[in-house]
């Protein structure tokens, strides 16, 4: 998984050292500001000493472009986790997540752009929990309109936080880690 958003992240990289080079607006730019529709998806699994742990989320999310640095967004998301024991009946939990968010977006190239997403995390239902703290994100435009974007990492706080199936007690800091990897869609009103 890190190799294939090594590979992803060097295929925006030469993108974008080939859009820095042309100065004229194509049908591509990004529009300074408006509205945007999507979500992530993210999948894990984890089998260790016995016990074998799947995770499923689904995180549509709403957000508005002010300018070419600044948007907000909120993510509303649902999640599934599944734990099983060898030779015992699978335990099933499920989550409700809720995270509005402040993007900064620091270095705008063409088609990419590399962003900071500050913001407040909150799950609850069968896991409960908070976060605060930032998330390193790229964004690559492949229309007018259509943008593929991915996450890594977080910088911050978490209480007792679902990330993915990992039940994170109280602590902060920072996490850089392939099940922090989420990748998302987005589309551009």
């Amino acid at each position: 998984m890190k190799k294939l958003f090594i590979c992803l992240f060097a295929a925006a990289m030469s993108l974008a050292a080939g859009e820095a080079s042309a100065q004229e607006k194509t049908a591509c730019d990004a529009p300074e500001k408006g509205w945007w529709l999507g979500g992530e998806v993210g999948f894990w699994h984890t089998n260790q000493d016995g016990l074998g742990t799947n995770s499923f989320t689904l995180s549509p999310e709403v957000g508005y472009d002010f300018n070419k640095r600044w948007a907000i967004g909120v993510g509303i998301g649902y999640a599934i986790v599944s734990a099983e024991v060898v030779g015992s009946e699978p335990e099933r939990a499920n989550i409700f997540l809720f995270a509005p968010y402040a993007r900064w977006k620091y270095c705008n190239t063409g088609r990419v752009s590399l962003f900071l997403d500050g913001g407040l995390g909150l799950a609850g239902g069968d896991m409960d929990g908070v976060k605060v703290g930032i998330q390193p994100g790229l964004a690559v435009r492949v229309s007018k309109h259509v943008r593929f974007q991915a996450h890594l990492g977080f910088l911050g706080y978490c209480s007792n936080y679902f990330n993915d199936g990992v039940d994170d007690s109280e602590g902060f800091g920072l996490r850089f880690s392939s099940s922090d990897l989420k990748f998302g869609f987005y589309y551009t009103f």
